[in-house]
């Protein structure tokens, strides 16, 4: 029995507890009470304030006129509201601990303050229920905060402009603009926002017109334009937060690819910024243009807290920054980040990193991304990355990568990379294509779908066993050989070398056709067992095949030879010993040390499936 009560006890106590662990976490301002006097003094309401929430006031007498008489009617209000409603802004209050101090404000004598202090909460406003993580904005001075878990929002704002605006955005409520008319100092300004009901089929980002430029310095306000919303009867589809691109797949380069280069940039992004302005850049859809910007990382410049935001004309950065967007020029000495477009040139000391597409230059000292298409010209120290179409030239020392379409040149000294290369040229140590109309050059080049590769297995006069690697396009492929002799008498160890070659289809397309090849590569000979201490010994040779298709997968090659040998060596090859026996050009002595002859090659290929 005593077992069966003991549990509702235990859960009871332990539900108290958290209740008096939240109410004594709970802000003395953000209380709510009830409240109805008429006509009471100052103190006397002031202390039944305080009765009911759970606390005290201090001030001094001297600076507050406690006898004067006030009345309050307040319903489940926060005590913050009812302390501004009483004073009117002529009181200060801040809260310590048990006590709410209340500080009589200074009236200047002398000019007008230049800024003033707005606040007040932000409710949903079906429910009435605080909102948090509110975006609240000025368009012209960019000041911005975020709503507290109260609701609670403040802001400083400027009392020179005439006419003041407050933008208020939070994802998933509609986008509302209220106008700012009084000036003083504290004053409370309750908001509510609508619940947004509809979604758009497609996003629709609402857009802010570009200030003119004055040399006046007077304040101007972009205009706000906002998407119109379907009507009630339109049945829109709610779009999916991550979309399928299966079909997206089919057509274009992996989404993963483009997915991984935005964790990056995000990644950088994050790095430098803080937790409000990360919610305002998922708030505020609207787009502000500026024409200078200066700052010194993200979030820490003449945009504040907005950078995300704001589209500029011309932008200076001294250790990273962020915007979104670029109209003519960016020059920063560590990292330049932009969440949409760059349209003109990008200057880094570091790197360039784009979110949407670039129509331009981009010049960095290490590196470039664009998580978009490039029309123009990337050249930076180390690699340059597009995740979607280059056009241009893409210029790096290790690598450059262009995700779909290359209508252009990639140059560097290690690889290249394109899905498809429509025109140009792909120049590098090594490229590679899923498909090429164009002729690439390198010391290796492989195209996957319509390139040309064999792998062969020869014998001619010279080795007895050779394998051969041929990869590239027909007009240039890249051929690697590797042979020996299994120590034969009187034949050398065995080679290594490398060439290029050419062939050229003769007649119509069949699955046994003939193809003809020419072929120039350079060996280098094993004379002795210690092939990398002996003299080098090296071997050219142009050769000529004609090919027979046996099957779509194999065929059958032979031609002559035409080759050189040269050695340190005097009287390698003497007619008293002979080393090899083809038809000489000259007939070998033994103090030659260069020699030339005629031979033949026979070849067994095993092909790829488009050659």
């Amino acid at each position: 029995m005593k077992r069966f009560f003991s549990y509702p006890i235990i859960s009871l106590t332990v539900w108290s507890c958290l209740l008096v662990v939240e109410a004594a976490a709970q802000p003395l301002l953000e209380k709510k009470i009830s409240l109805r006097v008429s006509n009471e003094r100052l103190d006397e309401v002031l202390r039944q304030i305080g009765e009911k929430g759970g606390f005290s006031f201090a001030y001094s007498p001297d600076a507050i006129d406690v006898q004067s008489r006030v009345s309050v009617n307040a319903s489940n209000q926060a005590v913050r509201t009812i302390l501004t409603d009483l004073f009117k802004g002529t009181v200060a209050f801040k809260e310590k601990r048990k006590y709410i101090i209340l500080k009589k404000v200074a009236v200047a004598e002398t000019s007008p303050p230049e800024s003033f202090l707005l606040n007040g909460y932000i409710l949903d406003y079906k429910t009435g229920d605080p909102l948090t993580n509110a975006s609240v904005y000025e368009p012209t001075t960019l000041a911005s905060t975020v709503s507290n878990q109260y609701g609670y929002y403040k802001i400083r704002l400027p009392t020179a402009p005439t006419q003041l605006q407050l933008e208020i955005r939070k994802e998933g409520y509609l986008a509302r603009t209220v106008d700012v008319r009084s000036r003083r100092d504290n004053t409370l300004l309750t908001l509510e926002l609508t619940a947004d009901t509809l979604m758009a089929l497609t996003p629709t980002t609402p857009r802010t017109l570009a200030r003119r430029d004055s040399a006046k310095s007077t304040l101007e306000y972009p205009q706000v334009v906002l998407a119109p919303v379907p009507p009630p009867a339109t049945k829109v589809p709610v779009p999916q937060k991550y979309p399928d691109t299966t079909q997206q797949q089919k057509n274009y380069a992996p989404r993963t690819f483009q997915e991984h280069l935005l964790k990056v940039r995000d990644g950088l992004v994050y790095a430098f910024s803080s937790t409000r302005q990360a919610i305002h850049t998922e708030n505020i859809t609207d787009t502000l243009y500026r024409t200078f910007q200066a700052s010194i990382i993200p979030f820490i410049g003449t945009n504040q807290q907005l950078s995300g935001n704001v589209i500029n004309t011309f932008s200076l950065n001294l250790v990273a920054g962020y915007s979104l967007g670029v109209d003519a020029l960016e020059v920063g000495l560590g990292l330049n980040m932009v969440r949409w477009n760059v349209r003109g040139a990008q200057l880094a000391g570091l790197g360039n990193v784009v979110g949407r597409d670039v129509d331009g230059a981009q010049l960095a000292g290490f590196g470039n991304i664009t998580i978009g298409s490039l029309n123009g010209m990337q050249a930076a120290g180390t690699f340059n990355i597009t995740a979607e179409d280059v056009t241009g030239v893409q210029i790096a020392s290790a690598g450059n990568a262009a995700g779909r379409n290359l209508r252009g040149w990639q140059v560097s000294g290690g690889l290249n990379y394109a899905r498809t290369v429509l025109s140009g040229h792909q120049l590098g140590f090594i490229n590679y294509a899923d498909s090429s109309a164009t002729t690439p050059f390198g010391y290796l080049s492989f195209i996957r779908k319509n390139g040309y590769r064999r792998f062969e297995i020869s014998t001619d006069e010279l080795h007895y066993f050779s394998t051969t690697f041929k990869t590239g396009v027909p007009a240039f492929y890249n051929i690697f050989i590797l042979s020996f002799n299994a120590f034969a008498p009187g034949k050398p160890l065995g080679s290594l070398g490398y060439g290029l070659g050419t062939a050229r289809l003769l007649g119509r397309p069949r699955p046994r056709s003939w193809m003809l090849n020419a072929d120039l590569t350079g060996s280098r000979l094993a004379i002795q067992r210690r092939f990398l201490r002996q003299e080098r010994v090296h071997h050219y040779r142009l050769a000529v095949a004609l090919e027979k298709k046996l099957t779509s997968r194999m065929a059958l090659s032979l031609g002559p030879t035409f080759n050189l040998l040269r050695s340190p060596y005097r009287g390698l090859v003497a007619s008293e010993q002979p080393w090899i026996e083809p038809l000489w050009v000259g007939q070998p002595s033994g103090s030659r040390r260069t020699y030339f002859w005629l031979g033949a090659q026979l070849s067994l290929r095993w092909c790829n499936k488009t050659f």
